[in-house]
């Protein structure tokens, strides 16, 4: 925790400066107001001395408004540091994400991710406004009070002084037995919102399946896990007032107790035992906020731990020191004898792959699922970096090139078409808020969307929800190509993203790309052999390496795999040429 608070709380450090000032103002008057007190009860049975209550009375309304506005100063104080040092923490969490590749997405799930930067910077937050006001308060009165206590009556001050380590011990014992429980809370809670996760953006898979009262009793377990970790947390907090409360108490009796029989004797005046167990109060406020303060310790400690993990992820892939600058923007992409594995796995996904991408050409890459063929088309954007061989784009191999210029050369359609929240229009200009409505209208044509947007209601400005859920699957793929082409990047790639689409537009779509970007570099990844009759080089992938490389009339003859998918898929003539049922 302390190492989440040093790299945020420096640019605060006027403001806490100013705090830590208000903070001992406060405390002092707090202090002080007891002691005048005592002296007005002891000079009030003195006949004739009402001058000096009313000077001394006055005295202490100035110290009591000093310090509630010290007070009202010290809470918004606190509160714009905690706030704006957690905005800071999200701020920097999320352009820290926003760096991962999807080797780091495999170490914290998406759910994990959600939680940290929403619940676990809350609960820091919620700690260090507390922390902030009491981190001078507490101590300065503690100490105070028994300074004051002891100059007032060592007797009494000695029953002040036991009361600290019983509290102090009982503190000790309870952070200790709940510092797990929070963490083990925490974990619950990354179930739990992963569990609500999956069930909001996959709610047409439930009810496809008619999994609905499954999915119920699983988010009862998790919640139920939840709720149990949650009482247990709390049982053990609950406990820590009422002690606190009986200390306070046991110990302002024994003050009246001892300070009655001495005050009988005329040893001691009514005011100083007033004052004694002002301060006893005043101490053990302090320790009860600070107790509170400790008992929001562990839970805060656990999370600000969380977030130091994300922080301490390093993204495996990042922009090179000295990135190299093309002498030409060619277009061409190229493979040498890449080979790629996940993880710590032993078993490559690809190997040995060697091909070339030229511009004006459309390069297909075709295999049966789990062949290799996303893995190969995540490397050239450098979503991932080959664990052999290399891949260059313009002649310079991407992981010496700098990331926003390569990824900026790059329209890349993924095979899941996400589209964010907000219109059709805003999704096709992605990349540029101020992209033109020409630019914009010419994309959807490309990609045969502009049918049916000029359907929808408000045609381009409808609206599209979170995920692209409020438009069928087939749509979506086609708005996620717009966006790519209304990139204009020298480089396209497609990973299967014509897989939603009817053979008629399909076929329509591939004729317009081929008469609009005839100048960039197409690569496909296909799984329907009618996408890819047309291709200049169709590779055919197997078991993660390229078993056939050619055009269709070629790959048809020599390489076995090839005709095996061809022939189960489209209908041939008896030379081996597409019949009429391709498009």
């Amino acid at each position: 925790m302390i190492t989440l608070f040093k790299k945020g709380l420096a640019r605060y450090a006027k403001s806490i400066a100013l705090l830590v000032i208000l903070l001992i103002v406060q405390a002092l008057a707090m202090l002080l107001l007891p002691n005048m007190m005592s002296r007005i009860i002891n000079n009030g049975v003195i006949p004739g001395d009402m001058g000096y209550i009313y000077t001394t009375g006055a005295i202490m309304l100035l110290v009591a408004l000093a310090s509630s506005s010290a007070s009202v100063c010290i809470g918004y104080l606190s509160s714009a540091v905690s706030v704006g040092f957690c905005t800071d923490i999200r701020k920097k969490l999320f352009a820290h994400v926003d760096k991962f590749t999807l080797a780091e997405f495999d170490i914290v799930s998406s759910g994990s991710l959600t939680t940290r930067a929403t619940n676990d910077i809350l609960q820091v937050q919620n700690f260090l406004i507390m922390l902030l006001r009491i981190v001078v308060l507490a101590p300065i009165m503690c100490i105070g009070g028994v300074v004051l206590s002891i100059m007032s009556n060592i007797h009494l001050s000695i029953v002040v002084i036991a009361c600290m380590p019983i509290i102090i011990i009982f503190l000790l014992v309870v952070i200790k037995k709940i510092y797990p429980v929070f963490r083990s809370m925490q974990v619950k809670l990354d179930r739990l919102n992963q569990i609500i996760k999956e069930n909001i953006t996959g709610v047409r898979v439930v009810r496809a399946f008619t999994a609905e009262e499954r999915e119920i009793v699983r988010f009862e377990e998790a919640n139920a896990d939840m709720t149990d970790v949650s009482i247990r947390s709390q049982l053990k907090i609950a406990t820590l007032i009422p002690m606190l409360m009986l200390i306070v108490n046991v110990g302002t009796v024994a003050v009246v107790w001892v300070g009655g029989t001495q005050i009988s004797s005329g040893m001691m005046q009514i005011g100083d035992m007033i004052a004694i167990i002002q301060y006893l109060v005043l101490i053990m406020f302090s320790l009860l906020i600070m107790a509170l303060v400790f008992a929001m310790m562990p839970r805060a400690s656990v999370c600000a731990d969380r977030l130091n993990e994300v922080f301490s992820i390093e993204p495996q892939i990042v922009n090179p020191e000295n990135p190299k600058t093309p002498a030409e923007l060619t277009g061409v992409v190229e493979f040498n004898n890449v080979s790629l594995t996940y993880g710590a796995g032993t078993q490559p996904a690809v190997s040995d792959i060697s091909f070339t991408a030229k511009p004006g050409e459309t390069t297909a890459i075709i295999g049966a699922t789990g062949s290799g063929k996303s893995s190969i088309i995540c490397l050239i954007p450098r979503l991932r970096d080959a664990t052999a061989g290399s891949v260059t784009v313009d002649g310079i191999d991407v992981r010496e090139y700098d990331l926003n210029s390569l990824r900026s050369r790059i329209g890349y359609v993924p095979q899941a078409s996400n589209l964010f929240s907000g219109t059709i229009a805003s999704n096709i200009a992605f990349t540029d808020d101020d992209m033109g409505v020409e630019k914009v209208e010419r994309a959807a044509r490309i990609a045969q969307s502009e049918e049916f947007i000029q359907n929808k209601k408000q045609k381009y400005d409808d609206p599209i929800s979170q995920g692209g859920t409020n438009v069928s699957g087939g749509q979506r793929q086609r708005l996620a190509i717009s966006r790519a082409i209304a990139k204009e990047a020298d480089i396209l790639i497609f990973d299967d993203s014509f897989s939603a689409l009817d053979f008629k537009t399909d076929a329509a779509l591939r004729q317009a790309i081929k008469d609009n970007t005839d100048k960039a570099t197409v690569i496909i990844v296909a799984q329907r052999i009618n996408t890819i009759l047309n291709a200049d080089k169709i590779l055919v992938l197997d078991k993660g390496r390229i078993v056939g490389e050619g055009r269709h009339s070629e790959l048809m003859a020599s390489c076995p795999i090839y005709s095996e998918i061809a022939k189960t898929q489209i209908a041939m003539d008896s030379d081996g040429t597409p019949g009429k049922g391709a498009v």
